[in-house]
């Protein structure tokens, strides 16, 4: 089996000069594109299981390293680092057919979306949907008491350049126009099951897998998931092609 660099050496290597730093993407095949989004402290590579179906279903498909990730430059990242990284790629490739994303990139992908990104289909995989419940949670976890949080949260809200409701779902939600795939291990212990049932709730058109046994990270690297994952980028973004195409509200 190749290593992750060898793969990636197949591919068209570009480098990307933004507000966040040089971003770095790789992108195999021709076709509608679809980009995937890697999450906290991992790279685009972590993502190559899904690019061989895509390509095999007729998609290009683009992975990039986000901000102080990976290859990229730059000292800062956050979800709104990452979401403001993925707006700014994916306004040089306009059109973007669909985004799969994991973890931490899935609530990027849900930030630029609410700011603009436009998509036919997206898979999110373990992801969080509120930057209030997980700074809390960090919070608890090391011991800081309610002083401590406030002065916490305060510290993040300027390191995003953004109020921590700006990322939660309730304001995100608006961006959610195209149908989505939410994929989660009900015992996932880094980002709770009660996330992806919260997503699923406020998303009309989005459908809910429960990915027993998979836990957080092995969501990339099961096969069947990998396929089931790939299979409906084509599935529903084609059918959202058709409803567009035909007069529907894109």
């Amino acid at each position: 089996m190749p290593s992750e660099q060898e793969r990636l050496s197949g591919a068209e290597k570009n480098f990307h000069p933004t507000a966040m730093g040089t971003l770095v993407s790789w992108t195999f095949g021709v076709g509608p594109r679809v980009v995937l989004v890697h999450g906290w402290s991992s790279r685009a590579a972590h993502m190559l299981g899904f690019v061989d179906p895509l390509l095999a279903a007729g998609y290009s498909v683009t992975l990039f390293d986000g901000p102080a990730h990976g290859e990229a430059t730059g000292e800062r990242a956050s979800v709104v680092h990452m979401g403001e990284a993925l707006l700014a790629l994916t306004r040089e490739w306009e059109p973007v057919h669909g985004v799969l994303a994991h973890s931490v990139g899935s609530a990027a992908a849900l930030w630029a979306f609410h700011r603009g990104l436009s998509v036919h289909a997206s898979v999110h995989l373990g992801g969080p949907v509120s930057l209030s419940v997980m700074v809390r949670q960090l919070a608890i976890g090391v011991g800081l008491d309610q002083a401590g949080t406030a002065a916490f949260e305060k510290w993040v809200e300027g390191f995003i350049g953004h109020p921590l409701a700006a990322l939660d779902l309730e304001i995100l939600k608006d961006g959610l126009r195209h149908p989505g795939l939410i994929v989660h291990d009900p015992e996932d212990d880094t980002v709770p099951f009660s996330a992806a049932d919260t997503l699923h709730r406020n998303w009309p058109q989005s459908e809910l897998i429960r990915a027993g046994g998979l836990g957080h990270r092995r969501l990339l690297r099961d096969p069947a998931m990998i396929g089931l994952c790939s299979d409906f980028i084509a599935t529903a973004g084609s059918r959202e092609m058709t409803r567009v195409n035909a007069g529907g509200e894109a």
